[in-house]
């Protein structure tokens, strides 16, 4: 029995080994065998068979926990603990001398493997502490906070008064004729040529003639209760910046004799409440917007002696509060619209010097009010329509040098107020001249009176 078993002593670890060596003494104590009897062939088997069959015999270990049941079968070996009390003699520990089992043992040792477990758990730790660190970085990086920096919020007078500095300088203000206490740190009311209403904000503007020179600043339009600008008569040029189309409250706006180039913009339609607008002398060009027939409130519209193309547009007949239509000396082509007899309010009308063709629309016979009619140097065509007649108000009447043919309407002896009358020139009309207006005849053209 000892035989058998110190080979799987050399085979199994010692948690196998010595229940095996209590179960043989066990077992050779019931037999009643001696302990010294049985080491004759022990040790020379076991030494050279270890190496070759420790493999193959590590399946064959499942018939040895086979052998378990036996105690459990003998009652009366499991109250006896004599064996390992008595310290066995050294012949039945020849295994642990070998090296094997020894090294076996303790190199597997599961508690080594875990222990590098733990580490990740120390990774994520400074992780979170990253983390937090750039997102005050980041907070700090949003700098929005400088765009409304650079929009203070200035109080209405002070803003008129960086609009009128500005002015000062983009228009040689040191050379003006008159410039008293401009940029002074006086109140704007006491600056040369400035009204302003009790807030302090400037309600009018008036330099003519004051040797203003350069462009017009755009800051024209931070003047948002500006209602009278004044500047003719000065040497302004450049182009009408569109700034100064949003003043709304704007109800003159005057800048005769200046050199202005550029197009009057359909922006002008902006401006509602304007009453009179005076550009005549300047140098602006391009079509006449249509836009000009939504300033119904507009009395006076001045734009002659420019370089104003294309033709007049029908919508000028809806200004009903329309007094002066002025649009001579231009390049105006095209026929005259029917729509202006609408202009029940007008009482001057000067559209000489252009380039206007086509026939005198009768519908002119029906302003009663018409104190000036002025056709002369275009290309008219037709006969002069006895509805002229009808003006009663008529004090001068200029329609020479057109193209106008056939007889003087003798209905034109009514404009018993008649102070001027211009008809001949290149004209070829026929027919005499009525005896009410001998005196008036400025050029008979080669009529005759009747």
């Amino acid at each position: 029995m000892p035989g058998t078993f110190a080979p799987l002593a050399r085979l199994y670890p010692r948690v196998i080994l010595y229940p095996v060596l209590l179960l043989s003494l066990v077992l050779l104590l019931a037999c009643g065998a001696d302990n010294a009897a049985p080491p004759v062939a022990e040790p020379v088997a076991v030494p050279p068979a270890a190496p070759v069959s420790a493999p193959t015999t590590v399946p064959q270990a499942a018939p040895v926990p086979t052998v378990a049941p036996a105690p459990t079968a003998d009652p009366t070996a499991a109250p006896q603990p004599t064996p390992t009390r008595r310290n066995p003699p050294p012949r039945f520990v020849p295994v642990p001398n070998t090296p094997t089992p020894a090294p076996a043992t303790p190199t597997p040792e599961p508690t080594a493997t875990p222990e590098p477990e733990p580490m990740p758990a120390a990774t994520p730790e400074p992780d979170p502490a990253a983390t937090p660190a750039a997102t005050p970085v980041a907070a700090t990086t949003p700098e929005p906070a400088a765009t409304p920096a650079p929009t203070p919020a200035l109080a209405p007078a002070e803003r008129d008064r960086a609009a009128l500095t500005a002015l000062y300088n983009a228009t040689n203000g040191p050379n003006w004729s008159n410039k008293g206490q401009w940029l002074s740190d006086s109140p704007l009311s006491e600056w040369e040529g400035v009204t302003t209403d009790e807030s302090g904000q400037v309600t009018a503007l008036s330099l003519p003639e004051n040797g203003l020179s350069g462009e017009l600043p755009p800051e024209l339009g931070n003047l948002t209760r500006l209602a009278e600008l004044y500047l003719y008569g000065n040497q302004l040029t450049g182009e009408l910046p569109p700034e100064l189309f949003r003043l709304t409250n704007l109800t003159n706006l005057t800048l005769n004799g200046n050199q202005l180039s550029g197009e009057l913009p359909a922006a002008v339609g902006n401006l509602t409440g304007l009453l009179e607008l005076h550009l005549v002398g300047n140098q602006l060009s391009g079509g006449l917007p249509a836009e000009l027939g939504d300033l119904s409130a507009l009395t006076q519209l001045n734009l002659g002696d420019n370089q104003l193309t294309g033709a007049i547009p029908a919508a000028l007949g809806g200004l009903s509060n329309l007094q002066t239509l002025s649009l001579y000396t231009n390049q105006l082509t095209g026929k005259l619209p029917a729509e202006l007899g609408n202009l029940s309010a007008l009482t001057h009308i000067n559209l000489g010097d252009n380039q206007l063709s086509g026939a005198i629309p009768p519908t002119l016979g029906n302003l009663s009010r018409l104190e000036t009619l002025l056709l002369s140097a275009n290309q008219l065509t037709g006969e002069i329509p006895a509805e002229l007649g009808n003006l009663s108000s008529l004090t001068i009447l200029g329609i020479d040098n057109n193209q106008l043919t056939g007889a003087l309407p003798l209905a034109l002896g009514n404009l018993s107020n008649l102070q001027e009358a211009w008809i001949g020139g290149s004209n070829e009309l026929t027919g005499c001249v009525p005896s009410s207006l001998h005196e008036a005849m400025k050029d008979w053209g080669g009529l005759s009176g009747c």
